[in-house]
This record gives C-alpha cells, structure tokens and sequence, in this order.
C-alpha cells in the first residue's frame, strides 16, 4: 500500500503540472496528459531516492522518463513534444535550491551558498542533459528511419 504522503505528492505533482499546462495555453485534448507526465516524473523520482540515488541522478531518470514520455504523447496526439515536455518538468525545477542560495547570499554564508547553488546547477543540468539525450536519440532514430525508407 502507498504511503499517504507519496499518494498526496504524486496528487500534487500532477495538478501542478495540469495548472501549468493551463498557464502556458495546452490545447485542452492534451491536459490531462501534462498532469499525467508530471505525475509519472515525480513518481521516478520519489522512487529513484528511496532507493538510495543522489538527488542528480533521480532528477536526470526522471527528467529522461518525462521526455520519453512527451515523445510517445505527442506522436500519439499529434501535438508538439513540448506542450508535454515543460509542464511535466516544472515538478522538478529546483527552485527551493534557488531560493535557498539567494537567501544564503543575503545573510552572507557565502560557503552554505556556494553548496546549495552548486546543486541546484547540477539538478538542472541533469535535467537539461536528459532533454538532450531522448531529443539527440530520437532524431538519430528518425533520421536512420527515413534512410531505411528510401532504401
């Protein structure tokens, strides 16, 4: 049985993403969708720490489950992959990491900066170099698709 607080996240997860995609004008047929990608993402992610994984590297299988989650939704609905893409990433943008090192600098403790800033890029770095794996893989794919086809 799920814990009631991973049940109350993964909720979370996938409003914030359905509001998200809302924000940001999805076409209505595709909401549900967004929700649903968030939701899987932190699903990943969640699960990914509980057994043991740095926070970098459950954000980066999360982040790759969210876009080849986005590639599938967006063949299928015949929509462009970032109308999926971005609403479903939002639930791992660390902007907790941001906030934190801006208070950080505020107060001065320059070193507790440096430290929480340092992760904060590293957790969305993993996120941008997940995106760029799944997109570099599946254009290669596409692109070795259209030559067999010319064949």
């Amino acid at each position: 049985m799920l814990e009631r607080s991973l049940v109350f996240q993964l909720i979370s997860a996938f409003i914030v993403s359905f509001s998200f995609a809302i924000l940001t004008n999805s076409p209505s047929k595709s909401l549900l969708y967004c929700g649903i990608n968030g939701m899987c993402g932190w699903f990943v992610n969640i699960l990914l720490l509980r057994f043991g994984f740095t926070q970098i590297l459950s954000v980066f299988f999360a982040a790759l489950a969210i876009n080849v989650l986005s590639e599938i939704f967006a063949r299928s609905l015949k929509n462009p992959v970032p109308i999926f893409l971005i609403p479903g990433l939002i639930p791992l943008v660390p902007g907790a990491g941001m906030y934190n090192t801006m208070t950080a600098l505020l107060k001065s403790q320059f070193e507790l900066a440096i430290k929480t800033g340092m992760q904060t890029l590293l957790i969305a770095g993993s996120i941008a170099v997940a995106i760029m794996l799944v997109t570099s893989f599946n254009w290669v794919f596409s692109a070795l698709n259209k030559k067999v086809k010319l064949k």
